[in-house]
């Protein structure tokens, strides 16, 4: 897919980083590149079943001037830190067919340490400004106040929304599709690297859903990519393995309904 980024770097951002995305069709331009502020950077700290994030330091918040000029098929939407305000989420929402949001940083707080946990965020009319979430137990319950991931979906279904997926690590998803609520077994992974599977899910369900314009089905692709990714390292991740087809359809044949809404 033809793919444009709103993202900033800083000036210690890694040529050979910027060389290797460029091949890959997404180009840093200056509009990307802070000339005041280092790149946004984590401390991660794994202590099974969870990990723990201190933020290091923060880049620049993204602007209103890097929005696309023109119409786009689909966006997919996440903040890390906070970087994108509800305002200007609103008018990516405005530019796409479909915007599909990781809302982790509009859910993040930071102590004066840097150290992350999940609150309950100040704006929750940020559900309402998109077409689809993904988000994790934690997250959920941070935007619907509801601690099961059913009754969180269903509060979400509740204030309009029709498409979302849950993840519980290891645990079965739950799947939001219209007006059923779905649940999806994880495939079993050897984990060495948790590191950026929340985003090869959520691209992997965005680009899914714009070829197939089945959730149900997006989300299975994406789950069948994120547990496939475990087992790699870093940018090693984007290289799946043809298998994830495979695994794919078999979530998709095994869904479950567990809820109407």
């Amino acid at each position: 897919m033809d793919v444009s980024v709103m993202t900033m770097v800083g000036p210690d951002f890694p040529d050979e980083q910027a060389v290797w995305l460029a091949r890959n069709g997404i180009a840093l331009g200056a509009a990307n590149r802070s000339q005041k502020r280092g790149t946004t950077r984590f401390r991660i700290e794994t202590k099974a079943p969870e990990r723990e994030l201190t933020l290091l330091n923060r880049c620049d918040d993204i602007s209103k001037e890097q929005l696309p000029q023109a119409r786009v098929n689909a966006s997919l939407v996440s903040p890390i830190a906070g970087e994108v305000s509800p305002s200007l989420l609103a008018e990516i929402s405005a530019l796409s067919d479909f915007t599909f949001l990781d809302p982790q940083g509009f859910v993040r707080s930071f102590d004066s340490r840097g150290c992350v946990s999940v609150k309950v965020p100040k704006d929750r009319s940020i559900i309402t400004k998109v077409d689809g979430l993904k988000m994790d137990r934690e997250e959920a319950a941070a935007l619907t106040g509801m601690d099961s991931p059913k009754a969180a979906l269903q509060k979400l279904a509740g204030l309009g929304l029709r498409k979302a997926v849950v993840t519980q690590g290891s645990g079965e998803c739950y799947v939001l599709d219209g007006a059923r609520i779905y649940s999806v077994q994880v495939p079993k992974a050897q984990v060495v690297d948790q590191t950026g599977a929340g985003d090869i899910l959520g691209g992997a369900i965005v680009s899914m859903y714009l070829r197939t314009r089945d959730f149900l089905r997006s989300a299975c692709f994406g789950i069948a990519a994120s547990s496939l990714s475990l087992h790699m390292i870093a940018l090693a991740k984007v290289d799946l393995p043809m298998s994830v087809d495979e695994t794919a359809m078999r979530l998709y044949s095994q869904a479950s309904p567990v809820a109407s809404v």
